[in-house]
C-alpha cells in the first residue's frame, strides 16, 4: 500500500442516496482491480482532520480517471486534493474459465459489484445480480445492460432461485456488517443444499468491507474468524473476498 493524492474533477448526485466522483489519479491508481479500494481522507481541510480514513471503491476506471460511488459521512466537491493509501485489499477471485456468475446483494448497495460486473460482461462473463432489501433502491440505469437484474424479497426465495444457483460457475454474495454471520452462513447452506458437487475453492465467497482503521493488517480489528487458527485472515489485507467455507461461523 503506498500514499498518493487525488483531485475531485466533477461529483454527481445519481440518486438520493448516492454521489460518483471523478478523480483524477497517479498512473498506479489506474491498476486497482474489482474488490480493491482507497483509503481516503482530505487533505490539509481547514480545521477538521478525520481520525478514520474512508473506503471508497471504484466503479470505472478509464485513462487519468478513476470513478467512485460514494455514500458517505463526508462528500467531495470539485477541486477537493484528497489524501489516499491504496491498494486496500486484494482483487476478488475470479474462477478459471468462468461463464456464468451470480451475484446477490441483500440489504447492501451493489456498489462492491459494479466494477466487476462492468470488467466481466465485457468479457462474454453472462451475470446476474439479484437486489434484495435495501439493493432494491439502487439505480438501475448506472448497471451495465448487459447484467440481468433479479429482484428478491429478504429470506424469501425469488422465481426459479434454483436453477439460477444450478446455472452459476461461482456465487458471490454481499451483505452490510451487522448481518455478515447471518446472510452469509444462510447462503452457504442454501448453496450446499442445491449444489453439493460444488467443492471447488471460491466457488461460493462473502465480501467483508468493514470499517477499517489501519488498513494495513497492523491493527487486527478487520479479522473475520476462519478453520486455519494458525493464519488470521484480515479484510482488508485478505478480502474482500474469502470462500465461505472456510470461514467459522459461530
Amino acid at each position: 500500500m503506498r500514499a498518493s493524492q487525488a483531485l475531485v474533477e466533477r461529483v454527481r448526485q445519481v440518486s438520493a442516496d448516492l454521489v460518483q466522483a471523478d478523480l483524477a489519479v497517479e498512473p498506479a491508481l489506474m491498476q486497482l482491480k474489482a474488490g480493491q479500494g482507497l483509503l481516503v481522507r482530505p487533505h490539509q481541510q481547514v480545521g477538521w482532520e478525520p481520525y478514520l480514513r474512508e473506503l471508497w471503491l471504484p466503479v470505472d476506471i478509464r485513462p487519468g480517471r478513476l470513478t467512485v460511488e460514494l455514500s458517505s459521512s463526508w462528500l467531495p466537491v470539485p477541486g477537493d486534493v484528497l489524501d489516499v493509501l491504496s491498494p486496500v485489499g486484494r482483487p476478488i477471485p475470479v474462477r478459471p474459465r468462468l461463464q456464468h456468475l451470480l451475484l446477490i446483494t441483500e440489504d447492501a448497495l451493489p456498489t462492491p459489484f459494479i466494477l466487476l460486473a462492468r470488467t466481466l460482461s465485457g468479457g462474454g462473463v453472462a451475470i446476474t445480480l439479484v437486489l434484495s432489501g435495501l439493493a432494491a433502491r439502487y439505480p438501475l440505469e448506472l448497471l451495465s445492460p448487459e447484467v440481468e437484474i433479479v429482484r428478491g424479497d429478504l429470506d424469501w426465495p425469488w422465481p426459479e432461485q434454483v436453477q439460477t444457483l444450478q446455472w452459476a460457475d461461482q456465487v458471490l454474495v454481499l451483505a452490510p456488517h451487522y448481518r455478515q454471520a447471518e446472510v452469509y452462513a444462510r447462503w452457504l447452506d442454501r448453496v450446499q443444499q442445491v449444489r453439493p458437487d460444488a467443492v471447488a475453492d471460491h466457488f461460493v465467497c462473502g465480501l467483508f468491507y468493514d470499517r477499517l482503521a489501519c488498513g494495513a493488517g497492523a491493527c487486527g480489528a478487520c479479522e473475520v474468524p476462519t478453520r486455519d487458527r494458525d493464519k488470521p485472515w484480515l479484510a482488508c489485507t485478505d478480502g474482500p473476498a474469502v470462500d465461505l467455507r472456510k470461514v467459522m461461523f459461530l
